[in-house]
Order: structure tokens, then sequence, then C-alpha cells
């Protein structure tokens, strides 16, 4: 095996699994796109992106279960028995082997608060001949305010023969909308602000037309719903903007991951992706530190007892950096300090009496250059999947190199709840995957609203402080020190259309069809829609020709137009005179 081309995450399941078999997935399958089989005859698989040469032909390890989505492309997608890891990696075309992850899924006073009623009169925009494509948790396509515009809709989690971006899923169109349904709801809720007509609470572009992708939220598939909106649109000779209400922090906060790529790579003239900032803003889930030259550096985060299975770290650091990795439990238990591993398996296990630690540190990563380590911790003693060690732990690091090295790090677990502390704590760099890409407009949340009357007729009220940005809503900047998020638009308490078949709680209704959320998943659909307008207006609008428009017309409160925050972009959108 080519462990170099394995990266970290993928390489951590894959040890798992060849150490204690098929069980030890169980907790990885949360995170990574491990997709246990239905029975004992067919083998585990894995969804992962391939880096490879952009005309390799891969068929060939079609024999060894590898199953790749694309014939072309320098990022491509594939399923593989996760046995078949070892032969993929010997691929001289295949350049690096990377996990799907699983991401998280991230109107009535807003419209008036970014004068959008006076946009629209002036100019009679509405959306037709656009296509808005939402990839989320699906639509209810019995939904009045979507009547006669869901165009396709491809579920991708159920069997099916899938289509040219995959071969899985399926693609349904007329009447066999209805086969497709959006359990959650959140999806519907998107596409209801984005496109949702009616005359109380309608959506931004009531007239564009929608392809959904109900996403089973591997970024890999979302990556190939990408693709597939926009073949769909450039086939029907329309321009399209894709709506990204997700995310996550497995990847390198600075645009350089998977598919971020594959977002760059898709966008263009007409064909335009929007994507959340991400609702971390209150969570301290970004520790930061410099460690000085030939010196040690700790960075504490807090675990909550009995609560948590596994936890990962995410750590990157710069190319001229050299750092050697150790954790400290809550009982003062360490592993030792591991160094930077080049050649041959940078995996390796330490047992501590409180906890079983795995630590990757391989080389400089391909595609960004920076050095990329993960840490893996699971409950000590013998028996299975027990809880890690409650209290607060140490990430240690030595600094070997003779330059200073700023370190960053992000927890990822299962529950949600492991944060840093004290000093480690950074509140800035909290905006992942996919909102990092550049092409992609990356959407910060306001309040325009905190409080609603349920379908009770009872008052509800939120603690978030009307016309400010969001507390919920991530900051930036990227890693790289690029700009994100790029503007702020509604997002808190925003109505929308409500599934039949999600199962929300009355006090979140406001009718039997329509919803209060709040996000930046709400925030998002909102500019979806504006971008939506003015592809009406111009059809070949760049990306770049979008974002230049949006901070022309955006600010900051008491700041001079063109100014810059980590929380707010670049300010609140002011659609008048767009």
């Amino acid at each position: 095996m080519r462990h170099e081309k394995i990266s970290p995450g993928l390489l951590l399941a894959y040890e798992d699994y060849q150490r204690e078999g098929k069980e030890a997935l169980t907790t990885h399958k949360r995170s990574l796109g491990i997709i246990a089989p239905k029975n004992s005859v067919k083998p585990t698989r894995s969804v992962v992106f391939i880096y490879c040469d952009e005309n390799a032909d891969l068929s060939h390890l079609s024999q060894y279960g590898i199953e790749i989505n694309q014939s072309t492309g320098t990022v491509r997608t594939a399923y593989l028995p996760i046995d078949s890891l070892d032969v993929l990696s010997e691929e001289s075309a295949v350049e690096r082997i990377k996990p799907s992850r699983k991401l998280k899924l991230r109107m009535d006073a807003a419209p008036e608060k970014v004068k959008l009623p006076e946009f629209k009169n002036n100019t009679g925009l509405t959306g037709k001949g656009v296509v808005i494509g939402v990839i989320d948790s699906g639509i209810d396509p019995k939904h009045p305010a979507f009547a006669e515009r869901i165009l396709r809709i491809w579920d991708q989690t159920i069997p099916g023969p899938g289509v040219a971006e995959g071969g899985y899923g399926a693609e349904l169109t007329g009447t066999q909308l209805t086969i497709s349904q959006d359990t959650d709801g959140h999806g519907t809720h998107v596409a209801g602000i984005a496109s949702g007509l009616d005359s109380t609470y309608g959506g931004v572009a009531p007239e564009a037309e929608l392809v959904v992708v109900k996403t089973d939220l591997q970024d890999a598939h979302i990556a190939d719903g990408v693709r597939y909106i926009f073949r769909v649109a450039s086939e029907m000779g329309r321009p399209a903007v894709v709506n990204l209400s997700l995310g996550g922090h497995a990847d390198a906060h600075d645009g350089s991951d998977s598919l971020s790529k594959i977002i760059d790579a898709e966008s263009g003239p007409g064909r335009i992706v929007c994507c959340a900032a991400g609702n971390e803003g209150n969570d301290n889930i970004h520790g930061q530190t410099t460690v000085s030259s030939k010196t040690l550096g700790t960075m504490r985060f807090s675990v909550p007892y009995n609560q948590v299975g596994i936890i990962w770290l995410n750590g990157w650091y710069s190319r001229d950096g050299q750092l050697e990795i150790s954790l400290r439990s809550p009982n003062g238990f360490v592993t030792p300090f591991q160094p930077i591993i080049s050649n041959g398996n940078p995996s390796k296990q330490y047992n501590l009496p409180d906890a079983r630690v795995e630590i990757v540190t391989p080389g400089p990563d391909p595609v960004n250059g920076d050095y990329n380590f993960f840490v893996q911790i699971r409950g000590g003693g013998f028996i299975f999947n027990q809880p890690v060690a409650g209290g607060v732990w140490q990430l240690r690091v030595r600094n070997t190199s003779g330059n200073n090295v700023r370190l960053d790090v992000w927890t990822l677990d299962e529950a949600a709840s492991v944060f840093f502390t004290g000093k480690s704590i950074s509140d800035t760099m909290k905006i992942g995957s996919p909102g990092a890409a550049s092409t992609a407009i990356t959407v910060a949340s306001y309040t325009t609203k905190n409080k609603y009357t349920d379908i009770d007729g009872i008052e509800r009220q939120v603690g978030l402080e009307l016309d400010d940005i969001s507390d919920f809503s991530s900051e930036g900047p990227l890693r790289n020190g690029s700009q994100k998020p790029d503007v702020a638009a509604p997002g808190a308490m925003i109505v929308s259309a409500l599934s039949s078949t999600a199962n929300f709680d009355r006090s979140m209704m406001v009718n039997s069809k329509f919803a209060a959320l709040a996000g930046t998943s709400m925030a998002t659909p909102f500019v979806t829609g504006l971008v939506a307008l003015l592809l009406q207006r111009d059809p070949n609008l760049t990306p770049e020709a979008v974002k230049d428009l949006l901070r022309q017309n955006s600010s900051i409160p008491g700041q001079n137009a063109g100014t810059f925050d980590k929380k707010w972009g670049y300010g609140l959108i002011n659609v008048e005179n767009l």
C-alpha cells in the first residue's frame, strides 16, 4: 500500500478496520463515507474522492469492485470495497485518495429589510428562465408553493440506476416526483426561501424552476449533485444557481478540499454556487496557537463526561514548520511525541490506561502543500465503544523547526460537544467546506426578525439581537487569509414552506403550510434567489461579477462601504440598486 497517497482521516478508518474488522467502522460511518453491507456476503464500501491525471483511464479498476463515477477530470468520486484501497493506492495515475465526509444541514419581514420589493418592482425580475438547484434533504413536491415548477429530482437515497454523474439513486420527473419525500423538512424550507410562490410567504425568485438533489449528505455525492444540476441546466440552455445550505469541518478551511475544488471547476458564466457560512458562531470548535521554534506548545479542549464515543482533531499548519504531536488525557497519561512520517505508514496507535489514541502525521498535503495531522481518541479499557474520558485534554505540540509555527485545529465529534477552552480558543476560521470554495458566494446570517406567532396563536421570541448579525453565524476568514463570508442576508426566523412529511414541533409552525427557522441555511437561499433574478437579467454573469455586484451593494452598519469583517463579510445586502 502507498500510505502517502491516502489522506489521514481515511487512513485512520482503514487502520481500525484492519485491526478490528467491520465493527470498528461503526463510528467512522457517522463521519466518513463508509457504507455498511446489507448482508455478510457483500464487502464494506467507502465513498472517496480520487485525485488523478485528467484523462486517466481507470476503467480497469472495476475488476476490484472500484466504481468510478466520472471518466475524466482531476478530481473524481468513486465507490470501492475498503479492502481495495490497497490496489487503488498502487495505481500510478492516482495521486491522492480522500474520504467523502458526511456534512450537516445548516419570509415576511426579510424582503423589506434589504429593499427586495423595490428592486423587483423596478426591474420586473422573477427568476423566469433560470434553474435553481437545491442539494439538500429533498423537497415536498406536493407543496403548492412549487406547483408545476419542479423539473427533476435526483433522489440519491433510494435504489435506482442513477444518472450520468453517478450510478446510484433515481432520477424522477412528472408524476414520479412524489416518490421522493422530504421527511427532514430542511430542503423544502430552503427551496421556499429561494423560489416559493405565495402571497404572504413568497420566495425571492417565484418563477424560477427547480432541479432538486435529495442527498445522503456525503460530500462526494454533493459534488456529483453540483455536476448534475449544471449539466441539466446546460442541456436546457439555461443559467443555473445551486444552493448548498450545508457544511463541515474535516477540511483545511482554505478551499483546497475536494468539494470546493469541484465547485470551483464547475462554476463559470451562468453557473453560480451559493453556500452557507455555518452556524458555529457560538461554538468553540476552532483552536489556535503559535509555537515558537524549538519549544513546546499546548492546546486544551474539554470533553463532557460519558457522552462522546469518538473524537477527531483536524490539525493544519504551514509547510515551513515541523511539529511533533502528543496527547495528554485528563488523568495525566501521555502518548509519545510523534514526528512527521513521510515514508511508510504515518498512523500509530497508543493504548493509554484511560484511552486509545491514534495519531496520523503524514508529509505535506499534495493539494495545498501544508501539513495536516489527524488525532483520533476513543475510550480505553476492554469494553468496545466505551465513552471517551471526560475532562480537559491537552494536545501537546513540539516545534522542531527553525520557524515559529501557527497551528489551527478543529474538533470533530459525534455529539458536537467537544470544545476548546481558555487561551486555546480562536473565534475565527469557522467556515469550512463548501463555504470555503473561492468561487462560491458564502453567506452569513443577519437577524431581521426575532419573534413570530405560531400555529396555536402563541407569540414565540428567540434570543437574537434584532437588526444585527446573527450570533450563531460562523466567522471567517479562511486559514490562508482569504476573506469569507462574502455577504450577509436575512436568516433568522424566516418563514418558508413546510414539508407535509416532516415532523416539526408546533412551536415552529405558523400554519399548516409554513414554518419559521433560523440559520445561515436560511440566509443562503435568499441570496440564491437573488442570484436567479440577476441571471434572468444577464444569463452569462460569472461568479466574480456576481460577487462584485453584491459587495458594491452591501455594507456593515457604521462602517465605510467595502469594509470586510470576519462575521459580516462585506455586510448586509441592499438590493434596491442592484
